[in-house]
């Protein structure tokens, strides 16, 4: 007698194939930060700030969080181990060590140093390493290849994942429990769900061909975002 198919096989052999998954669009970043961005920022971390219920938004976006506790960083022109250790909350031999260098002066432009988890701490951290464009009242944007690693720039709570704040792109929002929130904008991958607790240092997100718009905000009121980070 024949056999009835296996699950997941159809009856001429062969195997049912998942659905696709969806295909998001492309956004334009724009030049700077017009009114009406600015407005549906206010009023979504209005949202945020005053309810105990944050509203969860869906994204269609498969999530893959990388398993490394960590990430990298790829030196550039001028850098040096100790500024980079700094910018990330690490001591410099603790980053020396997690690449076996024996000599901290001696660092290559071009050369890939692995990052690892920073001690917690309740000061900010420069989510991505590269140039700033556009320092101002609402945040900065700052330059990085595609594809980087966004990493929690405190511990907090997914507040929002959402791919339709107007004019900003993918954006995420971290709630740090203390009134602070940060802002992660223009991302072209999340890794992260909304309700999900994340650590300092570890990627929330992954950035495309765009800068990443980065704010820290107390409530609803943007905060002087350079001077709550590490100098460069």
């Amino acid at each position: 007698a024949r056999s009835a198919p296996c699950a997941g096989e159809d009856r001429r052999g062969g195997s049912r194939s998942g659905a696709g998954s969806a295909k998001l669009g492309h956004y334009q970043q724009p030049d700077s930060m017009k009114t009406s961005i600015i407005l549906s920022l206010v009023l979504l971390l209005g949202l945020v700030a005053g309810c105990e219920t944050v509203p969860t938004y869906r994204t269609r976006t498969t999530v893959q969080t990388p398993t490394l506790p960590g990430s990298y960083h790829i030196v550039r022109r001028g850098e040096t181990l100790w500024r980079i250790a700094r910018s990330y909350g690490l001591d410099v031999g603790a980053l020396a060590a997690a690449n076996r260098l024996t000599n901290t002066n001696r660092i290559g432009v071009g050369q890939k140093l692995f990052i690892p988890l920073p001690v917690e701490s309740r000061k900010f951290f420069w989510p991505v390493r590269g140039p700033i464009n556009s320092p101002g009242p609402n945040g900065v944007e700052i330059s990085a290849p595609a594809g980087s690693l966004i990493r929690a720039a405190r511990s907090g709570r997914v507040a929002v994942a959402t791919r339709e704040l107007s004019g900003l792109g993918k954006t995420v929002i971290l709630d740090h429990g203390d009134g602070y929130l940060s802002v992660y904008a223009g991302l072209e991958e999340f890794l992260v769900k909304p309700g999900a607790s994340i650590r300092q240092g570890l990627p929330l997100g992954r950035l495309g061909a765009h800068a990443l718009h980065f704010e820290i905000r107390y409530g609803t009121k943007s905060k002087n975002t350079l001077a709550l980070l590490p100098p460069k």
